[in-house]
Formats: C-alpha cells, sequence, structure tokens
C-alpha cells in the first residue's frame, strides 16, 4: 500500500490534500506528530497513520487513526482496534547486522502488526544488510528501508517487497530518499521485476527514471529502472554485480572509468572509450554508446552546419564529435578551459582544440555545451540560422539565455536524452522502439524539448 505523509503546508486545509493523494492513487495518509502537530481536524477519505514522534496522544485523541506508528521506546494511548506498527530509525547510519536482529527481536516482542527499520545508506552493502532482515518477517508485517541518497533501489523496491511504501506526491519527500508516487506508478504492472538503472555522480539528478519506467510500462515489460549514485565505484559496481542487475545506464563521472570494469565493449564504444548502456548478456557485462544516436537523431538540423564548436571535454564529447562526422560536419572545434584534455581530444580524434575564452572570436554554424557548471564565458555573435545546444535539461541555463540574446536558435538537452534513451531501451528490453514512444515520452516533458 502507498502511504503519503502530510506536509506542513497541507496543516490548514488537510481534507485538499488527501483528496488530492486519493485521487493519485495513495492508499493511506500518514499524519507525522514531528511535522503537522497542530493539524486541523478533518474526515479523512484515506485511512490514516498517526506517528506521534515523541510528541504525545493529542493527534491520536484528534483523529480516527487505522493506524498508529510507534518508535521504538514510545508509548501512547492506542485507540482499541487500531493497527500498531513498531518502528525503528536510524539516520545517521546502518547498524550491525547482529543489532539490527536484535532490534527486530525487540520491536517483535512487542507484538505490533509490522514492524518498520529504516536506516541512512552510506554504502551499497548497508542495502544488502537490511535486505537480510526480510527473512525474519513475513512481507505483510514488514517495512524495511533505506534513507538517503544511495537508497534509491530500497525505495523503488519497496512496493514488491514491504507491506507499506512510503512515497509523496510532490515537492519535498518526508523523508531523505524517498520516491515520488507517479514513478511508483509507472511499475504496478511488474511482479517479479528485472533491475536496471542509471550510475551517476551523487549530485546528478536524471530523469532516466521517468523515462526507462515509462517505456517499460507501455510496453507491459516486467522491468523496473533505479538509480546508482556513487562517490565510490568500486563499492557500486559490486553491488550491481552481485545482485545481478540485468543493465544500466552510465553517465557523468563514470562513461570512461566504467570500461575497466565491464567484460566486452561493442565496437563503437571501444572506438570512442565512452560507455553509457551496459547490458548483461549470458553472464557477462557488455558496454554500448548510445549518445552518438541521441546526437544524430535529436539535431538532425546538425547535417546543415559545416562548423561545430563543442564547449567542454567530458566523457561525452568523444561521442559529439564522432555524431557530427557522422553528419557531415568538416570543422570541429573543442574549446575547454583544461589545456591537456582538450589537445588529448584535438589528437586522438583529428580535431582543432583552442581555449575557451577564444571562443569570442570562433564563426560556428552550431555550439554545443557540455559544461556542467554555469561559468561565464562571452559567446560569438549568431551568424544567420546558427543553433547552440546545452546538452543539460530542466532549466533555461546562462549558457542558452546568452545564445539566445546573440542571436543563437536555442535548444535543452531532452532531444538527445530522449533519442539516446530510445537507443537504449531496445537493448535493455530487444524491442525497437516507434514513433508512439518518442512521443510518449516527449509529452511526459512538454515545455522542455528546445526552449527556442
Amino acid at each position: 500500500m502507498f502511504v503519503v505523509t502530510l506536509p506542513l503546508q497541507a496543516t490548514e486545509d488537510p481534507l485538499a490534500f488527501a483528496s488530492k493523494a486519493k485521487e493519485a492513487g495513495a492508499e493511506l495518509l500518514e499524519i507525522r506528530g514531528d511535522i503537522t502537530p497542530l493539524v486541523s481536524t478533518f474526515v479523512s477519505p484515506l485511512p490514516l497513520i498517526i506517528s506521534p514522534r515523541r510528541t504525545g496522544d493529542a493527534l491520536l485523541r484528534a483523529l480516527l487513526p487505522a493506524y498508529v506508528d510507534l518508535e521504538l521506546g514510545e508509548e501512547a494511548a492506542v485507540p482499541s482496534g487500531t493497527r500498531i506498527i513498531r518502528s525503528f530509525h536510524d539516520h545517521t547510519g546502518t547498524p550491525a547486522a547482529t543489532d539490527l536482529r536484535s532490534i527486530v527481536t525487540r520491536l517483535l516482542g512487542l507484538n505490533p502488526d509490522v514492524v518498520k527499520i529504516a536506516t541512512a545508506i552510506s554504502r551499497y552493502a548497508d542495502i544488502e544488510r537490511l535486505s537480510e532482515l526480510r527473512n525474519l518477517l513475513p512481507k505483510d508485517r514488514r517495512v524495511i528501508l533505506g534513507m538517503g541518497t544511495k537508497a534509491h533501489i530500497s525505495r523503488m523496491l519497496s512496493p514488491f517487497q514491504n507491506v507499506l511504501t512510503y512515497t509523496y506526491l510532490d515537492g519535498k519527500p518526508s523523508a531523505p530518499g524517498q520516491v515520488p508516487l507517479f514513478l511508483h506508478r509507472k511499475t504496478t504492472h511488474c511482479r517479479t521485476p528485472r533491475v536496471f538503472g542509471i550510475l551517476s555522480g551523487l549530485d546528478v539528478q536524471s530523469l532516466s527514471p521517468v523515462i526507462h519506467n515509462a517505456l517499460f510500462e507501455q510496453h507491459g515489460i516486467d522491468a523496473l529502472y533505479t538509480s546508482f549514485p556513487a562517490d565510490d565505484l568500486e563499492d557500486t559496481f559490486s553491488f550491481i554485480t552481485r545482485n545481478n542487475i540485468s543493465g544500466f545506464s552510465v553517465t557523468t563521472p563514470f562513461k570512461q572509468k566504467i570500461i575497466e570494469k565491464i567484460d566486452e565493449l561493442d565496437p563503437l564504444a571501444e572506438s570512442l572509450q565512452s560507455v553509457n548502456t551496459i547490458v548483461s548478456e549470458n553472464g557477462r557485462y557488455k558496454g554500448y554508446n548510445t549518445d552518438v544516436t541521441g546526437l544524430e537523431e535529436g539535431y538532425a538540423f546538425l547535417k546543415s552546419a559545416s562548423s561545430v564548436a563543442i564547449l567542454g571535454s567530458g566523457g561525452v564529447v568523444p561521442a559529439i564529435i564522432h555524431a557530427c562526422r557522422e553528419l557531415g560536419v568538416q570543422d570541429i572545434c573543442v574549446f575547454a578551459r583544461n589545456a591537456q584534455a582538450r589537445e588529448v581530444l584535438a589528437n586522438r580524434f583529428s580535431v582543432r582544440c583552442a581555449a575557451l575564452s577564444a571562443l569570442e572570436q570562433a564563426t560556428p554554424d552550431a555550439m554545443i555545451c557540455v559544461i556542467n557548471d554555469d561559468v561565464f564565458f562571452p559567446l560569438p555573435k549568431a551568424k544567420k540560422g546558427a543553433h547552440a545546444i546545452d546538452l543539460r535539461y530542466g532549466k533555461a541555463t546562462p549558457f542558452l539565455n546568452e545564445a539566445r540574446q546573440k542571436g543563437y536558435r536555442t535548444h535543452d538537452g531532452i532531444p538527445m536524452l530522449l533519442h539516446q534513451a530510445l537507443a537504449q531501451f531496445r537493448y535493455f528490453a530487444d524491442i525497437t522502439p516507434t514513433e508512439s514512444d518518442f512521443q510518449m515520452l516527449l509529452n511526459l516533458f512538454p515545455h522542455s524539448y528546445g526552449i527556442q
């Protein structure tokens, strides 16, 4: 059952929020004493979980709960007939396995209807330690969850492993690591799903879980797509292999670092030494590159360009160079702050390179920016019909704002993202995507597809 927590901003009109939550697919509404202790009395269209969080019995007296969630060591006057959840939260880390088993034993000794364990995940081995607790409790009596950035897979798998799944509607989650309800709803067709995901840096915000879960749902495929944010590639990749993850996308900063970990590369990925797609094939992980397809199909106007300026020297640049060449671009120049990195790219791929500060004197038909931070650098005035692409998405970046002022036709990174994802989906699901798949994805991001 999906649980959403009443947010602070809904304190004055909890009925409106509860109605919205029910319409979105929530099945229980949690009222937490540490978030909304002064919530107005109302008759909820959803059954209530009251979690006093050591604030006393006031919420239990004011509202009619179906469940009461009491933390270990907390007591309250629980109304007769109310189901009891006994919970343990550790917001600093995940205790040792023996300590976790001891905690479960203590919670079970209180004769609750449900036992809930939620701990902070610092390493992926913490998730596996939590998973061992599942053998101690039947599914209809357990909620075992990770918290934090690395807990995404724990949250995505919750509907298949727990009696309750804690989620949120929009805005800020009520606990770190929660997955929004609309994303969970895209996996309700699954039964024993294969798991895919994206390997990224900790600070990368990706739309890939939305895209691939929507594609799996559209085709009725028993699979889900999660996230593997990493600050330690060894820890993360070991978790991926131990848990037989079926495949994963790769983004900043691991497109090249991951190569030494996998078993095989296809010819294009080998040539570029850049991987963004990895699939388990006969027990071996094979790497592919679909960034080239994303560029070629996402920005077909590049076929008319004779000169392209690439701004930055990140892991996607080899794919951009290759795509530009495939599209017939004759003059390619890499402008980057890192002199060594730009010279390596220039020598390896036989393109020109220059300092980023020299860009102002250039006259390209198109600029493609792969710089992830908002560094200011002056842009040249656009020649007639010139384009500017920022491979980031989700906002009008300073680069695109200035490019528009200088006369460029501006585009964000959504076209590349969608087309490379469709190419990935072909590897993940062994299905050739159709135009209807693209239109379905485009409808998910109607205001991001180009910002001309």
